[in-house]
């Protein structure tokens, strides 16, 4: 196993995580209105790409066994990289975040779209153990 990866996730876990993420989203943006769709958003799928990449890079940090100071510390550091790696700058994804935020029914459908993936990746990591 290396450094950082889970041996596997819990379903409940992961959902509840993820949807904890979403109502403190919709509850922090509650207040926005959406003027027209903003030039230059992220797609469905490369939003699904992003959030799918800064969420495993997040369970990776939270298991390092530091302070919650020190992983949100670390987790920052480690955003810039996430975002070169699937090609995105962070005001794009803050942009399309929030345009997507004000969109509940598209951004339900990129939410389940990444719970997808994400169990997608867990059973690729559990055949693969399998293997072994």
């Amino acid at each position: 196993m290396k450094y950082g990866m889970l041996k596997s996730v819990n379903r409940g876990t992961l959902i509840a995580g993820v949807l904890n993420v979403l109502l403190a989203s919709l509850f922090t943006f509650a207040g926005c209105s959406s003027n027209g769709k903003p030039q230059g958003l992220l797609g469905k799928g490369e939003m699904v790409r992003a959030m799918t990449e800064l969420y495993l890079a997040e369970q990776k940090v939270a298991t390092v066994g530091v302070s919650r100071d020190s992983t949100a510390q670390m987790f920052r550091a480690m955003s810039p990289a996430i975002f070169d790696q699937v090609g995105v700058s962070d005001s794009v994804f803050r942009l399309s975040f929030d345009y997507y935020l004000e969109n509940p029914i598209v951004m339900e459908e990129i939410y389940t779209a990444l719970i997808d993936s994400l169990n997608l990746r867990e059973q690729k990591m559990i055949s693969n153990e399998l293997k072994k």
